[in-house]
């Protein structure tokens, strides 16, 4: 049978990624360089300071080609810094990189004539090679863009982490024979059987059997919803308890998870277009590149007017970018960030890339989800309700059938027995009804737990309305019954993490607007709403709801950041400027985000907003640190071809300039991991 084009499509196709630049500086290459860069820096000491070195002191022809032989390929393996430099100048968006290519474009040259020059016998030539400077400048280039590049981690793409939802074979029944075939080879009106544990492939309706199936994909709730015969199921939603047999009425691209998928692609394809890291440092890099060359040029011309002699004019112009080139600004966004994210995981916060560091200082609004972030996104029992017994004995009689099952609503009777000291019982007889709930036999009595709309009815149909309050808050009713009759009725609820309003509270501190949304009730989530004190509410909202929420309110200027933990978050995460999950969450949640919150709790998002504010500030003052020092030197340089004759204190300079601003920066950006966080923690 020919299998579906949509199901093909969703399967085979991958996800359309951002152009990602291949890593072009290694940790090889550096220490290739590094090695050489020494090698050259230590002739031109000892040629420096008159130390003879036998047979290269001799001659200065074969010490310059020497000099020329370590230099190649410090050329070659740094071959990156120049032509991107290069390419951005042509593209007129220079950088740090445009103006070291110029300086190490001019100083090749002229130095590659001075050699010429050397070997012709002018010796003299000899101090105007500036290999040394040269490669100091192209090592520690390198390093600040492997430092950039190490630093820059790509979160995973949502749409791929969703396509996971699909199972790779389908159990497919023709002509009442069972066969297992790829996802890519069944179509509509096929007949599937899909088993406990297994995902749905497609969307249908079910044929036969009864089935629980967590439709927390879409809900967000992880109770399992009972299917049985004419009822919808959906492709990625899971088979948790009994066989069911469903007629596949939607494949691949046009399931209700197909359409996320799609959505999820578009949302990152649209916000991969608008990234852009640290604009106001790139535009401060231009601004000091332009002027740097502007200046240089400036003193060639002022040089060459007053003392008429073009070799002094082009050797200050040299020595004036030589020195302008090795800035802090190369290691302004690599040492900050590192001691941010430090700081972010030490404070559980993890930054996956630098984009998601600097945007979250810009969020006003922070999204989030009610289940799994700000409650605990688990049942827990609130209210038992004895009918002609006491509490004890419903919770006891409860609690020893349930120690047979494995449902969420048995967990959850089962912690509450324990934490009120109530022991189960034996239980003889056991059995899991689909559809209703669980049965058994305890000292020759029938017992059962199950659903209490299929228990309440009839001569029963009067407990309804003893439970009906607890009903209306959003609860969920298990009714407990002895001999057919019933004895108690157990209400569960999901409930808030303790830290959930103090997180809150301090986001609003820090003048950021919180909105709470749900696939709750309106009355489940109003009640969370209104106890956590969050700006905003809305329920009964589907996944591509909140992404369409989130898009509206970046369209009237919010700066959106959604936190969320399972997989129905998944449009809302991609959608949002930035996204974030719970440590816990599903993996397609945790794929989707920009950053984590290690300890699962809310409070943690205020600190990454501080951390974040923190760091950009560090950037910027680390930057104004190299622009400051370099403010100092340059002016030297303009006149060092009145005092300075070797080209090898050149390198030195260079050196000793980026080593001193090099430490400033690093000092100044160890403070972000010692920075003050005590005014948004509260005593607990």
């Amino acid at each position: 049978m020919e299998g579906n084009t949509a199901a093909k499509k969703i399967v085979s196709n991958s996800v359309q990624k951002p152009d990602e630049e291949k890593r072009s500086v290694t940790l090889g290459s550096i220490v290739g360089v590094a090695i050489l860069t020494i090698l050259l820096l230590y002739l031109a000491g000892v040629r420096a300071f008159g130390f003879p070195i036998p047979l290269l002191d001799e001659n200065v022809a074969i010490m310059s080609l020497v000099r020329l032989a370590l230099f190649v390929p410090i050329l070659f393996l740094g071959k990156e810094v120049y032509v991107r430099g290069f390419g951005r100048l042509l593209k007129f968006n220079p950088n740090l990189e445009s103006l070291a290519a110029i300086a190490i474009g001019l100083a090749t040259v002229t130095s590659f004539y001075s050699l010429v020059m050397v070997i012709i016998s002018r010796e003299d030539y000899a101090d105007r090679i500036h290999f040394e400077a040269c490669a100091v400048i192209i090592l520690f280039m390198m390093a600040g863009e492997y430092l950039e590049e190490k630093m820059n981690k790509s979160r995973g793409s949502t749409a791929d982490k969703l396509k996971e939802l699909f199972p790779k074979n389908v159990t497919v029944v023709r002509n009442n024979v069972e066969y297992t075939v790829p996802l890519s080879d069944i179509s509509e009106g096929d007949t599937i059987l899909v088993k406990p544990g297994e995902n749905f492939p497609c969307d249908g309706s079910v044929v036969s059997g009864r089935a629980g199936v967590d439709e927390s994909l879409f809900t967000g709730e992880a109770l399992p919803v009972e299917k049985t015969n004419g009822d919808a199921v959906f492709a990625g939603t899971v088979c948790r308890s009994g066989f069911i047999t469903i007629r596949a009425e939607s494949m691949g691209e046009d399931t209700n998870l197909g359409k996320m998928v799609v959505a999820a692609r578009n949302a990152e394809s649209a916000k991969s277009s608008d990234s852009k890291v640290y604009t106001h440092l790139q535009r401060n890099e231009r601004v000091y590149a332009l002027c740097a060359v502007g200046i240089a040029i400036l003193t060639f011309f002022i040089w060459l007017m007053a003392s008429k002699d073009f070799g002094k004019s082009l050797e200050a112009l040299e020595r004036m970018l030589l020195t302008s080139c090795p800035s802090a600004a190369l290691f302004a966004v690599p040492f900050a960030v590192n001691a941010a994210v430090s700081r972010g995981e030490r404070e559980g916060v993890v930054y996956k890339s630098p984009s998601a560091l600097e945007k979250i200082e810009a969020v006003n609004t922070v999204v989030m989800d009610k289940t799994g972030v700000i409650t605990v996104g688990k049942p827990f029992v609130t209210d038992v309700i004895p009918f002609g017994t006491d509490a004890v004995e419903v919770v006891m009689i409860a609690a020893s059938l349930e120690s047979h099952s494995t449902h969420p609503i048995a967990s959850a009777v089962l912690d509450y027995a324990k934490k009120n000291d109530i022991d189960p019982t034996d239980c003889d007889v056991f059995e899991s009804v689909e559809g209703f709930g669980v049965k058994g036999v305890i000292e020759e009595d029938s017992i059962s737990v199950g659903r209490a709309d299929a228990i309440f009815i009839g001569e029963f149909e009067g407990y309804v309305a003893i439970c009906q309050p607890l009903t209306e808050q959003g609860k969920t009713i298990a009714a407990v019954t002895r001999n057919g009759s019933p004895i108690g009725a157990i209400a569960f609820q999901d409930k808030l993490k303790p830290t959930s309003k103090s997180g809150i509270e301090r986001l609003a501190k820090l003048g950021i607007r919180t909105i709470m949304v749900t696939g709750d009730s309106e009355g489940t989530g109003k009640s969370v709403a209104e106890e956590v004190g969050v700006f905003d509410h809305a329920e009964n909202v589907t996944p591509s709801q909140k992404a369409d929420m989130i898009r509206k309110l970046r369209y009237g200027g919010r700066t959106v950041a959604m936190i969320g933990d399972s997989s129905n978050d998944a449009l809302a995460l991609a959608a949002a400027d930035v996204a974030i999950s719970m440590k816990d969450g599903s993996d397609v949640a945790l794929e989707a985000s920009e950053i984590i919150l290690l300890k699962n709790d809310l409070r943690d998002a205020s600190y990454a907003v501080r951390i974040s504010s923190e760091s950009k500030k560090t950037i910027s003052s680390n930057f104004l640190f190299g622009i400051i020092f370099n403010a100092v030197t340059v002016p030297i340089m303009a006149f060092s071809p009145l005092f300075i004759q070797n080209s090898t204190i050149d390198a030195f300079i260079c050196l000793a300039c980026l080593a001193v601003s090099t430490v400033a920066i690093l000092f100044n950006s160890v403070r972000i991991k010692k920075m003050d966080l005590t005014a948004t923690k509260d005593e607990s």
